[in-house]
């Protein structure tokens, strides 16, 4: 089977092994100017031929396909309820997500249940999944465009903190944060169970603007140059243009503590901004807590797209 992300930057492909290899084969492209926005896809023929010309090109004839959809309009939320029978479930279900998707009949929702937590097994924990109908429908012709049968459609959050499970550490609380070029993700993860995700509006792009500010650059050169080069006073430019933004993780984390009582022991930095040099050490510095950037790059860029793959964890 085939797990694809679409991403604002890079289209992620990954190839399950039979064999059952951890990741499987994984493919990098371009995402084409102007495809995307937020998650929907707007010219749909266009992605299509960038990723059948990955399929031609390294002979991959696998016909089945899942995707991992990044939106700030998904929505992934645990709802704890009391004890009661499956069939009942479904139904109390409908009451709690109104309480946060008023709009219940345009988007698509799914659920699962998880395992009960230590010391709190009288209560059921429930993972609840949703996505517009308008974006999955976006989807669903793209698998009809690539002739490819479609297996599932899974939301960023949720196809990240399964394939975090499958390679990832299951002591202490993890921040997944993945850097990437015009939103960020943060994802925790606390003793291998998913607590909450958030999607923020800054990437690598506004990144690349400040570099292009300071050194007198043009845009492409700038993006070239925080690839290739050690840029001089990179913490000096992150201070003073991501404050604000690093601020909104800051909140993030200190939601999770005043809820569970609990904090931060690592931070794990993915994406494709996640090598740039010196940013490891200011992460480290403003949090606080270690950071890990993976050497690598399945693990840089291919998680979400592996974690599609994993039906039924």
């Amino acid at each position: 089977m085939l797990g694809i992300e679409i991403g604002n930057a890079n289209i992620k492909i990954v190839l399950k092994d039979r064999k059952n290899r951890l990741l499987g084969s994984t493919y990098l492209v371009k995402t084409p100017s102007n495809v995307i926005t937020d998650g929907k896809i707007m010219d749909i023929n266009t992605v299509a031929e960038a990723i059948r010309e990955v399929l031609r090109e390294n002979n991959i004839r696998e016909k089945r396909v899942c995707f991992s959809i990044s939106s700030s309009q998904n929505i992934l939320r645990e709802i704890t309820l009391p004890k009661m029978k499956e069939e009942e479930v479904e139904k109390a279900l409908e009451y709690e997500v109104e309480q946060y998707i008023p709009d219940t009949y345009n988007y698509v929702i799914d659920f699962k249940f998880l395992p009960p937590l230590e010391g709190n097994g009288e209560k059921l924990r429930v993972l609840v999944a949703s996505s517009p109908k308008e974006i999955v429908e976006k989807y669903v012709k793209l698998s009809e465009a690539l002739k490819l049968y479609l297996e599932a459609i899974d939301i960023y959050a949720n196809s990240l903190y399964k394939a975090f499970k499958k390679v990832g550490e299951k002591d202490g609380t993890v921040a997944i944060i993945d850097f990437g070029s015009s939103t960020t993700n943060v994802t925790l993860v606390s003793h291998g169970n998913f607590v909450l995700n958030k999607l923020l509006e800054f990437g690598g792009k506004k990144l690349t603007q400040a570099i292009a500010s300071s050194f007198n650059l043009e845009f492409d050169t700038a993006e070239e140059y925080k690839k290739t080069r050690e840029i001089e006073n990179i913490e000096e430019i992150l201070r003073e243009n991501f404050s604000e933004e690093f601020q909104m993780v800051s909140r993030i984390f200190d939601f999770f503590y005043a809820t569970y009582h609990k904090t931060v022991d690592k931070i794990l930095l993915i994406g494709g901004n996640a090598r740039l040099k010196g940013l490891k050490e200011y992460v480290k510095d403003y949090f606080k807590v270690e950071v890990i950037v993976p050497e690598e790059e399945k693990y840089l860029y291919f998680l979400p797209a592996y974690g599609c793959l994993l039906r039924g964890e």
